[in-house]
């Protein structure tokens, strides 16, 4: 078998695989306890630094860990239980800023920046692909391929 068929074989198996995750994933419906867990998760507990509802050690997170349990059980939305947080602490509760705004800067600047090396990077690779020899340089390199052949 061939180099450039087992590279396409290896290719096709691995699209199925994430074909496959991503049907699963796409399908799967979280239950109430992960989907209160990713809320946890999403907010910055109260009275700690840069920690997780989820992940803070304490007796305030659990409270919030059990009061977002309830929420998610008694058939409350993500959005609507976010949005109780962020009336009850203000919107430094949450992680991620929102989008938009006062914040639009903070989600727009990374990509600017991302942008602006793409371009440089791009301006970079067409000026040395097209940059001609001087006619030393050509000596040289025809001298160089001589001393090569002899």
């Amino acid at each position: 078998m061939s180099e450039r068929a087992r590279t396409w074989i290896a290719l096709a198996v691995i699209g199925a695989s994430l074909a496959t995750i991503g049907a699963v994933l796409a399908t799967d419906e979280p239950s109430p306890r992960d989907r209160a867990h990713a809320l946890a998760a999403r907010l910055k507990c109260p009275v700690c630094d840069s920690e997780t509802i989820a992940d803070s050690p304490t007796d305030l997170a659990r409270d919030l860990q059990d009061l977002i349990a309830e929420q998610v059980a008694d058939g409350w939305t993500d959005q609507e239980v976010i949005d109780f947080f962020v009336a009850t602490y203000g919107e430094q509760v949450l992680l991620d800023p929102p989008t938009g705004g006062r914040t639009a800067l903070l989600w727009i600047a990374p990509l600017v920046v991302a942008a602006a090396g793409v371009l440089v990077i791009i301006g970079r690779r067409a000026k040395r692909s097209t940059r001609e020899l001087t006619e030393e340089e050509r000596r040289a390199v025809e001298a160089a391929v001589r001393g090569a052949e002899r």
